[in-house]
């Protein structure tokens, strides 16, 4: 009945407004047929009054609806009583039809039947008791009676619909209730299915992580036995290769030849059970190398010479002319390809031979599309057999009774690997007559200056080479390489003894290159080379590379994170590994091989890139002004912005153009991820290059870094070579035709307060600062980290306290930044105590975990307070009490100017900064004059409120009550 209600409700309301305008129409044709007006006005509003209280108070209630009908009535019946006389009167009895007729939107027969009723009433009572009011000559019962028959009539056609129109209400009230009825129960089948849905999805999440870690476990497994099989392999194949080179008997060297033959065989097979493990995991990928494809082909078809010679019969190669002879693709996946095929057609050709076919039927551009037919006269195949041909350990011949083996998945991996060099692979063949397989794939043409060398060059013969591996054959095969090639090589079995070689390399001729193996017991490949990275005293780092039995995977991300710049994979092939170093050195343009060991000069970038233009955004001012000196000494201009906000104006709004921007990442305002993010929606990676600089040196942080857009990743403290390898790396030259930007505006320099001039050179050590070390990231610049010491017991002279204020005032974001910020200062100018301790704060301030924090703020306190006072005798002042440590000191003989210094501070007035000076001056340097000094710190900050807090802790305001009073009393 929702519907219903809704029509009577409208009815209802418009009745209200229709009733009382009837009251000024009443009043209207009084005074138009010049008859009393007070009397039809005050029954017109008696009548819209009743039915509007009734309204009001019930409603669309019964009560209201036959109050309705009475009011509709009494309207007509008031201008009936007006027209007494007039041509009009007995028209107005048609608005007793049109009211009743109204009475029909209640939609009940009940008031319509109380409105005929009222008609019937005033007809009646008129008529019979008061005829004179209606008719002027008397009574007209005739008109009575008609009206009175049109009244019933009308009257039951109208109960009649109403009925109807109710009962359609009903109907559709019950199917509307039918339909939410129906509705709940789709709901409650939908909710279920929901849940069911939910059910499946959670057990077949759980499932996925089960296949997911089954393939981990898979794949470790793999990892591992594929070193394990291949260390041994390497040493077998290593020995047999020297072997073969010394004099041996012609029944010795069958042997060893053999040998040799059956563990390339063996070393093919694991190839192809982990090419397979590492396709099916979409981990396998091509390398892009420049390769002389003739050349390439030659050692390839030896092998497969030697076995098709066994077998009787010849193996002959056709490469069309118009094949370019220099290609950039992988040559070593497309010989594995090749080797498949052909090795397969000799094993299924009896007699006859077969014929590799090379043509390039198509070239666009740089790119040319090669086309390797493999044809034989072998035994060939049905069409059932090619079905299955190239599916996971299929064969053509899968009778356990069949003369040639093999696993079935040389094929399989063929047609991955040609799909994946953008090509195909297809069979023709048909039994006795032979099979030919034809691939495509697509390469690069090459160039030709780009192909290695066969031999060491000169300068490549100067490199000292340091070999690290636990298995003494692979040590010794590695270093017949080298030895054959005239370069000298070291070798260690561990990791600790990688480290212990190094330092002691430093002071003497230094290493340029170590070759490290993964897995070697207690510390392995990539823990050695993280451990080298974070050596300070290597200022000129080896290069690294890998000498690793299975170089995918996880084992090649963590090494890349550690800073290990190429692989070779088990057993070594010396050819490989020249092209190796080549490249490594060719890339690495900075380091040229010597024979002495290299002096203490500055780095610079490569000549080219002298004179760019960097932006470095730090918010630390002890940070940014170390990164501006070693920036300039290695030949760039730089530019400087304290948070993420200036640096985006500066690169996006200024017009300025810069070659680089160093990046911090966590700094107030906006961080370096945002600052990064709005750039990189302008400027793509390959126009501005974007490197973070921070203490975040997690894999996880640099990983977050080059997600958001940025290039590289340089963690705190910076080695200045390591920073200026970053910066060759991914600055470009700008072409000549470019406009030389305008010299950017550098940052004001901060106020001579935060720069005292240099009285002295530096003590030979001052714990706890590591001087050496420290000079190491300041490339020697002894005034510089003067400067730097002292500005640290400038800027951290108050950290403990503010530490302290921030962590109860429930601040731990700001509290945790500045102890980041403390960590990074402290790495930089090699505090490690209190870098280590600011860390352990941070990381607490980090994950919310404040149980325990005061212990880990004290033990901060203890390893910054020394700092402090180093930094304060440097200065050539004492340290500054610490807050919290007693200090002999008695502020009493200067009460008045220390009330009038608070006042002044409360009042935020800038005379606080010349009464301040007024009050040190008087002080001097007894120690209540030094122990004042945090306030100058707030104060050359202008920060008012800090400066009043520590006014207070340091001269004990609240102690010196007595004294403010007269009674004198002294404070400790």
């Amino acid at each position: 009945m929702f519907e219903l209600d809704k029509l009577r409700t409208r009815f209802g309301q418009l009745l209200v407004i229709l009733l009382w305008l009837h009251v000024p129409v009443m009043v209207l044709v009084a005074m138009a047929l010049d008859r009393p007006v007070m009397l039809p006005a005050m029954a017109a509003i008696v009548l819209a009054g009743a039915y509007h209280l009734a309204w009001w108070r019930r409603g669309i209630a019964p009560v209201t609806r036959y109050l309705s009908a009475v009011a509709l009535m009494g309207e007509p019946a008031l201008l009936v009583y007006l027209l007494a006389g007039r041509d009009w009167q007995m028209d107005m009895h048609m608005y007793f039809f049109a009211t009743l007729a109204l009475t029909i939107a209640w939609c009940d027969w009940r008031v319509i039947l109380v409105a005929a009723i009222a008609v019937a009433v005033h007809h009646l009572l008129l008529d019979l008791l008061l005829p004179f009011a209606v008719f002027a000559n008397g009574g007209d019962m005739p008109r009575v009676w008609l009206h009175a028959g049109i009244v019933a009539v009308q009257t039951i056609v109208l109960v009649w619909l109403s009925d109807t129109l109710a009962k359609s209400f009903e109907r559709i009230g019950a199917m509307r209730a039918e339909i939410m009825r129906h509705n709940e129960t789709l709901q409650d089948r939908i909710d279920v299915m929901r849940a069911e849905i939910m059910q499946h999805n959670e057990t077949l999440q759980e499932r996925t992580l089960e296949a997911e870690a089954a393939n981990q476990a898979k794949s470790l497994f793999l990892a591992n036995m594929s070193h394990e099989i291949r260390t041994p392999m390497n040493a077998i194949l290593g020995f047999c290769h020297l072997a073969l080179q010394t004099g041996l008997t012609p029944k010795q060297q069958d042997y060893v030849t053999k040998i040799k033959g059956a563990g390339d065989s063996l070393l093919t097979l694991i190839n192809d059970i982990l090419d397979l493990s590492k396709i099916e995991a979409g981990k396998i990928s091509l390398e892009r190398t420049h390769f002389n494809l003739r050349s390439s082909l030659e050692g390839l078809f030896n092998i497969a010479a030697v076995k098709a010679a066994e077998a009787g019969i010849t193996v002959d190669l056709n490469i069309d002319p118009a094949v370019p002879a220099t290609l950039l693709g992988d040559v070593h996946r497309l010989n594995q390809v090749l080797l498949n095929l052909v090795s397969n057609a000799v094993k299924f050709t009896e007699r006859g031979g077969v014929t590799v076919s090379i043509r390039a039927p198509e070239q666009r551009g740089n790119l040319v599309t090669l086309e390797v037919a493999v044809r034989d006269t072998g035994i060939g195949m049905t069409q059932e057999q090619q079905a299955r041909l190239f599916h996971t350990f299929s064969q053509a011949d899968s009778s356990t009774t069949r003369r040639f083996g093999g696993t079935g998945l040389g094929l399989a991996i063929s047609k991955q690997l040609v799909e994946l060099m953008g090509g195909s692979i297809t069979v023709e063949s048909a039994p006795g007559i032979g099979s030919t397989f034809t691939f495509r794939a697509v390469m690069e043409i090459g160039d030709s200056e780009q192909l290695p060398r066969t031999m060491p060059s000169e300068e490549l013969k100067h490199l000292r080479v340091l070999i690290a591996d636990d298995n003494p054959a692979s040590r010794e095969i590695l270093q017949d390489i080298f030895v054959t090639w005239g370069v000298h090589a070291d070798l260690v079995a561990s990791g600790k003894e990688v480290l212990a070689a190094l330092d002691t390399a430093v002071s003497g001729a230094p290493y340029d290159l170590v070759l490290l193996d993964w897995k070697m017991p207690g510390m392995d490949g990539i823990d050695t080379a993280t451990a080298m990275r974070g050596n300070a005293h290597l200022t000129n780092p080896p290069l690294v590379l890998m000498v690793s039995a299975y170089g995918w995977g996880d084992a090649k991300a963590a090494a890349e994170a550690a800073g290990i710049s190429a692989f070779l994979v088990k057993p070594i092939d010396p050819a490989t590994l020249l092209t190796t170093i080549t490249a490594l050195l060719g890339a690495d343009k900075s380091r040229t091989p010597v024979q002495a060991a290299p002096g203490n000069d500055v780095p610079k970038v490569a000549p080219n890139l002298r004179g760019l233009c960097v932006l470095v955004v730090e918010d630390n001012e002890i940070n940014r002004e170390i990164a501006v000196e070693l920036l300039t000494d290695a030949g760039l201009v730089v530019d400087t912005a304290e948070n993420g906000r200036i640096a985006c104006e500066r690169v996006l709004e200024s017009g300025k153009h810069y070659d680089a921007v160093l990046m911090d990442v966590q700094m107030p305002e906006m961080d370096g991820m945002e600052a990064t993010a709005r750039i990189r929606e302008h400027l793509p990676s390959d126009r501005l290059p974007i490197i973070a600089m921070t203490a975040h040196a997690y894999e996880a942080d640099r990983q977050r870094c080059l997600d958001v857009g940025m290039n590289g990743h340089v963690s705190k403290p910076v080695d200045p070579a390591l920073l200026i390898r970053t910066l060759d790396q991914w600055l470009r030259p700008r072409l000549p035709a470019e406009t030389a930007p305008p010299p950017p505006v550098l940052a004001e320099a901060p106020p001579s307060a935060s720069k005292p001039p240099s009285t002295g050179t530096l003590p030979a050590s001052l714990p706890p600062f590591d001087l050496d070390a420290a000079l190491l990231r300041m490339n020697g610049k002894q005034e510089l980290l003067r400067k730097m010491i002292v500005h640290f017991g400038d800027t951290f002279a108050t950290t403990m306290p503010t530490l302290r204020d921030q962590i109860a005032a429930a601040s731990l974001d700001e509290a945790r930044r500045l102890a980041h910020t403390l960590k990074g200062v402290a790495s930089t100018i090699e505090i490690r105590a209190v870098a280590e301790a600011a860390g352990q704060v941070e990381k607490a301030l980090q994950d919310g975990d404040l149980t325990g924090i005061e212990g880990r703020l004290e033990g901060l306190e203890r390893a910054i307070r020394p700092a402090l006072a180093a930094s304060a005798m440097v200065k050539g002042t004492a340290a500054p009490a610490a807050a919290g440590v007693a200090a002999a000191c008695d502020y009493t003989s200067v009460i008045p100017a220390i009330t009038e210094l608070r006042g002044l501070l409360q009042r935020r007035s800038l005379r606080a900064r010349k009464t301040f000076d007024a009050l040190e001056e008087t002080l001097g340097t007894t120690p209540e004059g030094l122990g004042l000094h945090p306030v100058k710190a707030s104060l050359d900050r202008l920060d008012y409120g800090e400066a009043l807090a520590l006014l207070d802790k340091i001269t004990g305001w609240d102690a010196l009550a007595d004294e403010r009073t007269g009674s004198p009393r002294a404070v400790s």
